[in-house]
């Protein structure tokens, strides 16, 4: 058999090596940040950002605001996860949040007396009835997830990863009763 010449048969070189180096590099840089998009779970920093927007409500005062933990099964661990750091109480700016699990089953009851609800695990506000509860109950309704808050299930998305963007859906907004300061409405993007 003759001797086979090509790509893969020339000897590698310190420069393909780098570059090569640098594709796998790029491509795992990509696949995390794709998955953070798509998967992304609720973090202390978003629990800020959750605390600073129930500080810009119209009408809301400092205290304690109570804040509901909505997880399923696959969002268990997740909820136990944020419902750890907010315990004994999570501050944010003037306001104190207190949380309150609430498995999806119990959503209709869960949400009464609460100020927000973040949709853990997956959970698009669409499931159990959370959007239309929440709204009759005028919760702030938050996910990580984008497509909640296009679809107008939920009030706001976050994503504090790589940077913060904050959207709210202004129809879902109305719906709950929910209205933004002006100093608030300037840091977000409204849709």
């Amino acid at each position: 058999m003759g001797q086979r010449s090509g790509v893969f048969d020339a000897p590698r070189s310190q420069e393909s090596d780098e570059m090569r180096n640098a594709i796998a590099a790029s491509l795992a840089v990509f696949s995390f940040v794709w998955g953070e998009a798509a998967f992304a779970q609720m973090s202390e920093r978003d629990l800020a950002i959750v605390g600073r927007a129930l500080s810009f409500i119209e009408g809301s005062q400092s205290g304690e605001r109570v804040v509901a933990l909505i997880y399923d099964d696959a969002g268990q661990a997740e909820a136990d996860a944020l419902n750890a750091a907010m315990s004994g109480g999570y501050s944010a700016r003037d306001i104190t949040m207190v949380p309150r699990m609430v498995p999806l089953s119990d959503v209709s009851g869960g949400l009464a007396g609460a100020d927000a609800a973040i949709l853990l695990g997956g959970l698009s506000a669409g499931d159990a009835g959370i959007s239309s509860t929440a709204a009759s109950n005028g919760v702030l309704t938050v996910s990580s997830d984008m497509v909640c808050v296009q679809s107008g299930q939920c009030v706001m998305s976050l994503q504090s990863n790589p940077s913060v963007r904050i959207v709210v859906n202004e129809s879902a907004a109305s719906s709950a009763s929910v209205s933004f300061t002006s100093a608030f409405s300037m840091m977000i993007e409204r849709i």
